[in-house]
């Protein structure tokens, strides 16, 4: 069957406040913020963006506010980028979402998110039909699962593959509670801290290789087939259930902000994978390096759609690493 989009992703769509201040507030205490911008987010939504901007035919599904201010913004800003939103779901009982992020000037941030709409998406908003016209399923940063789950069942009928990149909203309901979603999932993709909340590892603040591999166990047995643990300025961990390889991340990054780093990753992932769809190694090394590139160019910029790079660059990136071969 011929697939209508090359990804459908699922998650929230909010608009980002963004405060840039010089340091990040102590206890009972004021920051002067120097500038405020109000963007377009949401991971899964930040995640459609970016993958529309690789040349990928991109899908959100997600819930906003039915004729509200910001649903307007974000209904505009994705159809300026040619994601479609024929599948976004609309509430009449709540606003669209919205998330307060506070950058400081090394670039590390804080961020209070007001799922609004978005967290009330609901397993029937979720149609048969629609899921059967992705060829990827990618989902991100819901803290309600149902509707994650009735997608996943889905796509499993169809043989479609899963990503989830969770995001703390789900990390923080714990194992027990979320191993419903990732008993049916394909391709993990988390930071290094969600890995660490999730199997509640604690200590060991320098990163061991070999002791996440261990841990990553638990997660095999589950049926995930692959593991990515995004380590920031260190790279990515990329583990299979016979290899492991730490993945370099590109040079010479200024950081400006770190505010989609993940999304960023997730589609420069997506953007390689989906040429082949196969899990094998080696292939998915070269996923992994493009994300990485995606990722380090997004942090270049402030906000987390405008640092992401050009087709043009992803695909001469992608050609000098075939050339490695």
């Amino acid at each position: 069957m011929l697939k209508k989009y090359d990804v459908i992703c699922i998650g929230a769509a909010l608009v980002d406040m963004v405060a840039q201040v010089e340091r990040h507030p102590l206890e009972d205490d004021e920051v002067f913020v120097s500038e405020l911008n109000i963007l377009s987010g949401g991971a899964a939504a930040n995640t459609s963006v970016a993958c529309s901007k690789l040349g990928l035919n991109t899908a959100f599904i997600g819930k906003l506010g039915l004729d509200d201010e910001f649903g307007a913004k974000i209904i505009k800003d994705f159809e300026t980028e040619s994601v479609s939103i024929e599948y976004i779901k609309y509430s009449k009982a709540y606003k669209t979402g919205s998330a307060y992020v506070a950058l400081n000037s090394a670039g590390d941030r804080r961020i209070y998110a007001h799922s609004g709409a978005a967290n009330y998406l609901s397993s029937s908003d979720i149609k048969e039909n629609e899921i059967n016209n992705a060829n990827i399923l990618y989902l991100s940063s819901l803290k309600n699962i149902e509707p994650f789950i009735k997608a996943c069942t889905f796509a499993k009928d169809f043989s479609i593959p899963i990503i989830l990149n969770p995001g703390m909203l789900i990390i923080e309901q714990g194992f027990e509670h979320i191993k419903s979603l990732l008993q049916k999932i394909d391709i993990l993709i988390l930071s290094e801290n969600e890995f660490r909340s999730l199997l509640a590892i604690n200590g060991e603040v320098n990163f061991k290789k070999d002791h996440y591999e261990t841990s990553c166990e638990i997660l095999k047995e589950l049926g995930i087939e692959i593991i990515v643990i995004t380590l920031g300025k260190r790279g990515a961990l990329l583990i299979s259930h016979k290899d492991s390889q730490i993945v370099n991340p590109i040079e010479n990054v200024s950081v400006v902000d770190t505010t989609g780093a993940g999304d960023a990753f997730s589609a420069g992932f997506i953007y390689k994978f989906h040429k082949k769809k196969r899990l094998q190694f080696k292939n998915l090394i070269r996923c992994v390096e493009i994300g990485n590139f995606v990722a380090g160019k997004c942090i270049q910029q402030l906000g987390a759609r405008y640092g992401i790079p050009l087709l043009n660059e992803v695909k001469q990136f992608e050609n000098s690493i075939n050339n490695k071969i």
